[in-house]
């Protein structure tokens, strides 16, 4: 997979895709790129036309091509254009979650369905006061972003502390996975090192942190229904299943599947049962 960008009525998007087939979006967390999801896109590939933007503020695309999760959706409806693609699946990981529901909940036309995993609601995110004064002034959040990505680069060379870096916050159920099976551990380090990169986008990183500042409960709109799926980890402590639970309720027809055992990284380190898990479910409809 190689990115290109894409000049879009919206903006410069950059993206990566892979594939033939029904096409789907993925839409990586905070902070990430295109690549954070290269995992699941090769799993869909075999059946579907994978689209992998990197969200404005991260990679080669602007903040300008969208600050907001309705900005960034109807971002998305420009690249599809440009693309010559009706419509599309959209799958929202972590951070990339609210973009994703705004996709399917504003550009109804666009969207055949949503899958979010382990995906933010936003006014469920309780953003602390440090981290918003960090980000009010954009150089001290650019030092401590390089800062931490120095420190995880030394852990990285280390291998035990690699082993533990990449290990970090996995629940149960995947740590079992990851110490039985060799490849699920090499996706985890692979993932360690890819997160170095985008550790230091301060730009989306600080826009993040403040849509999820100012965000206040959304109302679905009416219309017809979207298939939806949600999978969410119970041992997520990133993104608590609470976040899951309210995607539930408020979206209507929404399908909650409870990955049990499972933190936040369920979509790489339960990748054999979850990409398969996801596949079935845009295969349904």
């Amino acid at each position: 997979m190689t990115p290109d960008v894409v000049a879009t009525a919206r903006g410069r998007i950059e993206v990566a895709e892979v594939g033939a087939g029904p096409a789907v979006l993925v839409v990586h967390g905070t902070p990430g790129d295109w690549q954070q999801a290269r995992t699941l896109a090769e799993d869909l590939a075999d059946r579907h036309r994978v689209l992998l933007p990197s969200r404005p503020g991260y990679g080669r695309t602007p903040l300008t091509t969208g600050r907001t999760p309705r900005e960034q959706a109807e971002a998305y409806g420009a690249l599809l254009d440009e693309l010559g693609i009706g419509t599309s699946a959209v799958v929202g990981i972590s951070g990339g979650g609210p973009s994703a529901r705004s996709f399917a909940a504003h550009l109804r036309s666009r969207c055949s369905q949503l899958v979010l995993c382990c995906a933010v609601a936003e006014h469920l995110v309780t953003v602390p006061t440090a981290t918003r004064l960090l980000g009010s002034v954009p150089a001290v959040w650019a030092v401590g972003a390089r800062v931490a990505a120095v420190r995880t680069s030394r852990r990285l060379r280390d291998r035990e502390a690699a082993h533990v870096q990449a290990h970090t916050g996995l629940g149960p159920a995947e740590l079992a996975l990851a110490n039985d099976d060799p490849r699920v551990g090499a996706d985890l380090l692979a993932f360690s090192r890819s997160r170095l990169r985008t550790m230091t986008s301060v730009t989306g990183l600080r826009n993040d942190f403040r849509q999820f500042h100012a965000a206040a409960e959304d109302e679905w709109p009416a219309g017809p229904d979207v298939p939806t799926l949600v999978l969410h980890g119970d041992h997520d402590e990133v993104v608590p299943l609470t976040h899951g639970e309210w995607a539930r309720d408020s979206i209507p027809g929404a399908v909650l599947e409870v990955q049990q055992g499972a933190g936040h990284g369920f979509v790489l380190s339960m990748r054999r049962q979850v990409s398969p898990r996801i596949a079935e479910f845009l295969a349904a409809a």
